[in-house]
């Protein structure tokens, strides 16, 4: 590999003239020292910018590139001899995303008037050059998207008479110059655009890949420069985009066996199946930025619902249809008996529609969107509301149903509903009527659902949404049990139970695991503020498996049984009591544990868990229950020393019984902890202590005693989640 490494790089340098007198800068990125990057023409170093705590070098097609992450990481670099109007900049780039917004692989400037010249990509894949002229900025794009997960080189070429951008040695975007040209230009940008575009606090004009070998060269070129050189070879070495260990090593709140992205926003999971021996789940993923913005389906994989490798998106939003948002929905079984995407997009901010994906190999790594897309086109006519997502299907005898979440607005009231539409072949989709509404006054269901379940169990239904934030009330998990009568569902209590004892974990996808059991894996919110999210570099992870039983009218939870070969070091006791004001120490030290207790309350009035707290109390998480009111709950305003962490609370009603065993199972893993009360019920939280040392569990009570009948804390594995980039 190294050989031929070496070989493309002689080609670059006799083909683009490095060794040339009129080469005026070259950054190789093969030198670097603390955040500096030395410029091997003038010997000058330059400051590489970005949030991240350590500079990413990584290999890359000739010895070393800078890494970028997708919001932050550029490098601006004066020329020190000013350019004319005839010259060429040339880099190598391999992308994992397309950008947010328009965003630079390089910029020239003109200081003296603010002018300024970039080769640019947008959304989509599509280059453009950038012009920046009197205050006024143009961009011209080229008809061609550029390929991710793929070495290419961008080349912008000036002269008199136009201004030309070249990928991979073919010219692709040209403008016409008119009038009065620039005199000089004489500084540098690589990695952004020039236009500081944001998102509330989160730029969105940068790249995220690998750069490579930047070089401005004092003269023009054209596809004849290119013509000796065989980009068929490069475009046979695989960039390797997998995220730098480096950039979360010391991160202690990142968990490490839960799933979740390797790095920036991710938000609902969707379509979890097991199909050829192999676990699937979808997610909503938007890899080049932190925010609800650039939306494509990511798509992990896996043996055992434990260790996961993240795989390249399935499908990502193109210019027509979806350009507007591709947005949640589900990976079911279809006719042919292989997999189907159903998911919701929009071309606009009106026009909305379900489309259909298909699998171009049983490895399902590989997609094709549908020809005649959308299957579903807007809204039903007698409804006002244009908006509408999250389809979810289901087989009945030998029809296919589809429910899409929908908010139904008329006559002043608003309430929740579903869209039922039916099938026999996955393509042609026939309106029905709604499949349930709620009724908010009554029912606390909220004014419009989201990503629905309908799950048959035991021979009844669970319909499960998830409300919006409306009013000040955050959303919510939350389902009913009933019937499917005349298309129609038919709940047997007219209120819903709430998924969690304290409502946070929300969106579940459920599907049988390879043994039968009901297994839901849902997304667990960070609940932190964008500058926090901004400096962390994740945002959201997703729970560990859980299986579900129903009971009644009841869904009862527990972890997931492959959860238990994750377990490692074992300590334990029995039959120990804890007095009032001496809290028991159950584990220090450790970022990853399972904790199974089963206590009897005897005489006090509560107990309490203390969790990432402080050798020397600086700060802790309290998860606490009151028998006298009755409830759970986290008190979370003494959590972390960092300023940018809300400090709040949430409680959650419960009825335990003082005179009987309560078993707790308590999973912590960085910043993330979920209880699983008596094997029926549980409830999630999100704490981000701002020490490494800020480990220990407590467990305690205020009066009275506890009696502890059993205790096992076990330190789990890291599952080692990787990606496939």
């Amino acid at each position: 590999m190294k050989t031929v490494v070496l070989l493309f790089a002689f080609i670059l340098v006799n083909v683009l003239g490095y060794a040339r007198q009129d080469t005026v800068l070259h950054f190789s990125f093969n030198e670097s020292s603390g955040f500096n990057c030395k410029e091997e023409v003038s010997g000058r170093s330059f400051t590489v910018s970005t949030i991240k705590k350590n500079l990413e070098i990584v290999p890359s097609l000739f010895g070393s590139g800078l890494r970028t992450d997708g919001y932050s990481t550029s490098v601006k670099a004066g020329l020190s001899v000013p350019l004319k109007n005839t010259f060429n900049i040339s880099g190598w780039f391999a992308l994992e995303t397309y950008p947010t917004d328009t965003a630079g692989f390089f910029v020239i400037k003109n200081s003296s008037d603010s002018s300024w010249v970039s080769a640019c990509i947008n959304q989509f894949g599509y280059p453009l050059i950038g012009i920046h002229k009197n205050g006024n900025t143009k961009y011209i794009s080229g008809d061609n998207s550029i390929a991710k997960f793929q070495w290419f080189q961008i080349t912008l070429s000036t002269d008199n008479s136009k201004i030309e951008m070249f990928v991979n040695g073919k010219s692709t975007v040209v403008y016409a110059l008119h009038g009065k040209k620039p005199d000089r230009y004489d500084s540098f940008v690589i990695g952004k655009d020039e236009r500081n575009k944001t998102f509330g606090v989160f730029p969105t004009e940068y790249i995220n890949g690998i750069i490579d070998d930047i070089v401005v060269i004092n003269k023009a070129a054209d596809e004849n420069s290119f013509s000796n050189f065989n980009y068929g070879k490069i475009k046979s070495i695989i960039p390797n985009l997998n995220i730098p260990a480096i950039r979360f090593a010391n991160d202690f709140n990142r968990p490490q066996y839960h799933l979740l992205p390797a790095a920036n926003w991710t938000n609902e999971t969707h379509g979890l199946i097991f199909y050829k021996g192999r676990y699937h789940i979808f997610n909503q993923k938007n890899g080049n930025n932190l925010i609800l913005r650039n939306i494509n389906w990511g798509h992990f994989t896996s043996p055992d619902l434990l260790h996961w490798t993240e795989q390249r998106p399935a499908i990502s939003p193109a210019p027509g249809y979806d350009q507007s948002g591709i947005w949640s929905g589900h990976c079911v079984i279809g006719p042919d008996n292989k997999p189907a995407i159903f998911y919701s997009a929009a071309s606009s901010d009106t026009s909305f529609g379900v489309c259909l994906a298909l699998p171009e190999d049983d490895s399902l790594l590989h997609w094709k969107k549908y020809d005649d897309n959308p299957v579903v086109k807007g809204t039903p006519k007698q409804y006002e509301r244009v908006d509408f997502h999250d389809p979810y299907l289901w087989k009945e005898n030998d029809t296919y149903y589809m429910v899409v979440g929908y908010g139904i607005d008329e006559l002043k009231t608003r309430r929740g509903a579903l869209l039922l539409y039916k099938s026999n072949d996955f393509k042609q989709w026939q309106f029905l009527h709604t499949l349930f509404e709620g009724n908010p006054e009554y029912d606390g269901s909220g004014v419009f659902w989201e990503m629905p379940v309908f799950w048959k169990e035991n021979g009844k239904y669970i319909l499960l949404v998830n409300k919006v934030p409306y009013k000040k009330e955050p959303a919510n998990a939350m389902y009913w049990v009933g019937d499917f009568v005349n298309e129609k569902f038919v709940p047997d209590n007219k209120t819903p139970r709430t998924l969690e004892v304290i409502n946070q974990l929300l969106s579940p996808s459920v599907a049988k695991d390879e043994n039968g059991l009901t297994t839901a894996i849902a997304i667990i919110p960070d609940l932190i503020p964008p500058k926090a999210q901004y400096e962390q570099g994740w945002t959201h992870l997703y729970s560990i498996p859980r299986t579900w039983v129903l009971k009644g009218d009841k869904i009862c939870q527990q972890p997931h049984p492959s959860m238990q070969s994750l377990r490692g070091e074992k300590k334990g006791f029995l039959n120990k009591e804890i007095p009032a004001g001496k809290p028991l120490l159950l584990s220090s030290g450790e970022h990853q544990l399972e904790i199974e207790i089963e206590l009897i309350p005897q005489n006090c009035s509560g107990f309490s868990f203390i969790i990432g707290k402080h050798p020397k109390n600086k700060e802790f998480t309290k998860i606490t229950y009151d028998f006298g009111t009755q409830e759970f709950s986290v008190d979370k305003t003494k959590s972390s020393l960092n300023k940018n962490i809300i400090a709040d609370g949430r409680s959650g009603k419960y009825k335990l019984n003082k005179n009987e065993k309560v078993n707790i199972r308590l999973f912590i893993d960085g910043s993330v902890a979920e209880v699983f009360i008596n094997n029926e019920d549980a409830f999630t939280t999100r704490i981000f202590p701002s020490l490494k040392e800020s480990t220990n569990v407590e467990l305690t009570c205020d009066d009275g005693t506890i009696k502890l009948a059993n205790v096992n804390v076990w330190k789990l594995k890291n599952t080692n989640n990787k990606t496939n980039f």
